[in-house]
């Protein structure tokens, strides 16, 4: 079967998105382990953040005549869903690595492909499905250290990443649902907003000092003006265009390639003169990460053309 136009596009997108979120996971993880004093304030930094945004998105796009209301009520759910598996992924990472934790979240594609197909009637063929588990698989592993072992032992925090997987699932299938009826741009808006609003429960008032106060740093700010404030905005839109377009089965999974992008980025970053992370790049890892990467990459074109 040869994929549409739309889903080629919303293919293309998608990765993009996942190029541009792969640079804003490696700020983020500078941010949450060296700059930041708590987590609480680093949320606050993506609450003002995506407020702002959304503020900027209504200016300049203004506010859709039509708008269902169950089309509308879903894209604010999907934002809901997008800050519920932020904030689940987070507490993950306090109980498990963050590697273990990362390739557990992102089986989330097998997810929405079971979603999409009663809710919104998507229907795969074989092929795609091979696919979209190849990727899923390249995914998984490239986020694990060589040395990982009883990846599924059954802790506290197994449930709560498979919790986030899920979160993340019915985030793109809901998001997709709005879609049908809604601007991209106004799905944008609604979904920066109701995550952010998620998000601030979990801020506290003091937050606000605390940010100020690290600020200061030079680093600091120009992680949270480059990751935050223009790749962050820049990577969602991306990622609801791309589901516009193509079958959210599909643009979810191309998505998942966001280790591939972590794992490029954070090696470059770990060597010369950056010296921001402290990724492991021996050869042993490089071999391993390098077999997921060509299942990646091998998934994706299977999509692209199969």
């Amino acid at each position: 079967m040869t994929p549409s136009l739309e889903n080629v596009m919303g293919i293309w997108l998608a990765l993009m998105s996942a190029a541009v979120f792969g640079l804003v996971t490696v700020a983020d993880k500078r941010l949450i382990s060296v700059n930041m004093p708590n987590l609480s304030s680093f949320y606050l930094i993506i609450v003002i953040t995506l407020y702002g945004h959304t503020g900027l998105a209504i200016v300049v796009s203004g506010i859709p005549d039509q708008l269902p209301l169950a089309h509308l009520l879903l894209a604010g759910i999907a934002g809901l869903f997008w800050g519920a598996s932020l904030w689940t992924m987070f507490i993950g990472y306090r109980f498990e690595e963050a590697s273990r934790a990362s390739a557990v979240i992102h089986t989330f594609p097998v997810f929405v492909a079971l979603l999409a197909m009663p809710f919104l009637g998507e229907i795969l063929s074989i092929a795609q499905w091979f696919a979209i588990l190849i990727v899923v698989v390249g995914a998984f592993s490239i986020s694990l250290r060589s040395s990982a072992v009883s990846l599924f032992t059954i802790n506290k925090a197994f449930p709560i990443l498979i919790a986030a997987s899920i979160f993340t699932a019915l985030a793109h299938v809901s998001g997709k649902y709005a879609l049908e009826k809604i601007e991209v741009e106004f799905v944008y808006a609604v979904r920066n907003f109701c995550m952010a609003t998620f998000l601030a429960m979990f801020s506290r008032p003091k937050d606000t000092v605390t940010v100020i106060h690290a600020l200061k740093n030079p680093q600091t700010l120009a992680l949270v003006i480059i990751g935050e404030m223009i790749l962050a905005p820049i990577g969602i839109f991306l990622n609801v265009a791309a589901s516009s377009l193509g079958a959210i089965s599909i643009v979810s999974t191309v998505t998942a390639s966001r280790p591939f992008f972590v794992f490029l980025y954070g090696s470059i970053l770990s060597v010369g003169p950056f010296r921001l992370l402290e990724e492991s790049i021996d050869i042993r890892t490089l071999s391993i990460k390098a077999v997921s990467i060509a299942l990646i990459i091998g998934g994706i074109a299977l999509l692209s053309f199969g």
